[in-house]
């Protein structure tokens, strides 16, 4: 029984004994002719008030003894013991449900592989942690094994977001839980590597002021243009660049400036995701990149980010006097590290420098 509910049944105990008190000082001046029925009345109607209080209580002390009982049941050590063993497995493991796989339970091996926290990992589709080459692969196994009942194998590529990819072959078995959706356990016989040493502060501090200085002089230059900034932006920090501007009516001009290889301004590119960012002013960053719908399709018909092998993309908006537009860029899976928030945050720098500058083309203008 819990404080408020014990507190709640001695409230109104006192009360009841106050009634009880009040009726037994009125039986002296009832009389056979005058107040007698409606006393018995009384009484009959406290009588039933009591024995509902009763059954009530009694209701609790039987879920009570139950819970008492479960917890001290032989089975529950043994799902200690279990829980236990999960967790500490030194084999990365996961427990995911769904047709996407979303992750449920991660062990401490399987967040140090993945490179990622427990916060992160709970309640993502399984599969976005795939090379984009191996995502299709992957989901089809999860699905088989949902579907038939039997364990699968899959070979894959994890790409992590501060560890180079690792490929692995993934063991999934289906566990039978009555009464509850498909969950599937999700294991490998890799081991995580120790930590790397990452550079400390003062040694990559340099690379990010000359990004920030060089940027800064082609804004000034005499020759400058918006196409020359997407090359440099792609040059630092990215694979490909996409440049969406907003005019002074709100109208938006998708795909003013695009930079890369193997992307063109004519492919059909939604602007939902530079819509919300100029809206909220939050930058956007997907790393591992999830919809692969985020920069839209070309001619054929085919993802471009699945085409290119994107596998991370951010975006920040260009705002000075007024909002500009946005600056999203993009980085292939497995060539280099994923887009860090450290690299997103450099970004946003840029693009207040940037903004900041085709301001004062338009005040020249």
């Amino acid at each position: 029984m819990s404080d408020s509910a014990a507190d709640a049944f001695e409230s109104e105990f006192i009360e009841f004994q106050n009634r009880l008190a009040y009726l037994r000082e009125s039986r002296a001046y009832v009389t056979d002719r005058l107040g007698h029925d409606e006393w018995v009345e009384a009484a009959l109607l406290e009588l039933d008030v009591a024995a509902e209080e009763l059954k009530v209580r009694q209701e609790e002390l039987l879920s009570w003894a139950d819970q008492v009982a479960v917890e001290k049941s032989p089975a529950e050590p043994e799902r200690l013991l279990l829980r236990a063993a999960f967790t500490g497995s030194p084999f990365p493991t996961l427990i995911v449900t769904g047709d996407d796989g979303v992750i449920r339970r991660a062990n401490a091996a399987a967040l140090a592989l993945l490179d990622v926290t427990r916060s992160y990992a709970a309640g993502r589709p399984f599969p976005v942690f795939a090379d984009l080459r191996f995502r299709a692969a992957l989901r089809s196994a999860l699905a088989a094994a949902g579907r038939t009942g039997e364990a699968r194998t899959v070979r894959m590529r994890l790409a992590r977001r501060r560890l180079p990819p690792v490929d692995v072959t993934l063991a999934i078995a289906p566990l039978d839980l009555p009464g509850e959706r498909p969950h599937l356990l999700i294991g490998t016989a890799i081991v995580p590597p120790p930590e790397p040493v990452t550079p400390s502060g003062p040694e990559i501090q340099p690379a990010r002021e000359d990004v920030l200085c060089s940027f800064a002089r082609l804004l000034l230059s005499p020759g400058f243009s918006l196409g020359q900034a997407a090359g440099a932006l792609r040059e630092a920090l990215a694979d490909w660049v996409y440049v969406d501007l907003v005019d002074e009516t709100g109208a938006w001009r998708p795909s003013a400036v695009v930079a890369g290889e193997g992307v063109s301004a004519d492919d059909h590119r939604p602007l939902a995701l530079p819509r919300r960012v100029l809206e909220s002013g939050r930058l956007a960053l997907e790393s591992p990149l999830d919809d692969l719908g985020v920069l839209g399709e070309d001619a054929d018909g085919v993802r471009v980010a699945a085409r290119l092998g994107v596998g991370s993309l951010v975006c920040v908006r260009l705002a000075a006097r007024r909002p500009m537009g946005t600056v999203t860029l993009a980085r292939r899976g497995g060539a280099r590290p994923p887009l860090s928030l450290a690299e997103a945050g450099l970004l946003r720098e840029l693009g207040d420098q940037l903004a900041l500058r085709l301001d004062l083309d338009e005040l020249l203008a």
